[in-house]
């Protein structure tokens, strides 16, 4: 079952010195969407659980539920490509990478914080701030003058505005 309900909005949390960050509201609403959707239809999905990794491309981490995890499990099985199905990257947003997904499994409370461990923070960065970004089928999660960097790059005005916009409202500086 395909439950496309795609994530979006943008929103920059705070982040404590143990990782604890909460997930944005709007992302949460998504999941809680989704895995109800997927409960209906009989898959055994944890509503309170996300699959986190480093972007294989990207300096940002990339974040999805299980109905997510689900479905990408199942796309493998159906085509599994060129070569060993298991070394096949989950998460290559369609780049055609051959590497395995190193997933963390991350678990949110009814409040919805979570903790990104130390290995999440230092492959991007993240210190005081998580900057997320919905991003369709899965979520984006930037160290807030990376994402900048990026989207300077990429000239992207419009989110350029955003993150200097919510850094501003929330003293973070870039």
């Amino acid at each position: 079952m395909d439950v496309i309900i795609p994530f979006g909005g943008q929103a920059l949390n705070a982040v404590d010195k143990k990782g604890r960050v909460s997930l944005p509201a709007e992302l949460r609403s998504v999941v809680e969407r989704r895995c109800a959707l997927a409960t209906a239809a009989d898959l055994p999905v944890d509503e309170k659980l996300l699959y986190i990794s480093e972007d294989e491309t990207l300096p940002c981490l990339v974040g999805f539920d299980e109905t997510e995890q689900f479905r990408l499990a199942s796309k493998l099985a159906e085509d599994p490509g060129d070569g060993d199905p298991g070394r096949r990257s989950l998460v290559s947003r369609g780049r055609g990478a051959n590497t395995f997904a190193p997933l963390q499994r991350v678990v949110f409370d009814k409040a919805g914080r979570m903790v990104l461990n130390g290995l999440l923070r230092d492959i991007t960065g993240i210190g005081d701030f998580a900057f997320f970004v919905g991003n369709g089928l899965v979520f984006d999660i930037w160290e807030p003058s990376r994402a900048h960097a990026h989207y300077t790059a990429a000239n992207d005005r419009r989110m350029i505005r955003i993150v200097e916009g919510l850094c501003k409202d929330k003293g973070a500086k870039l």
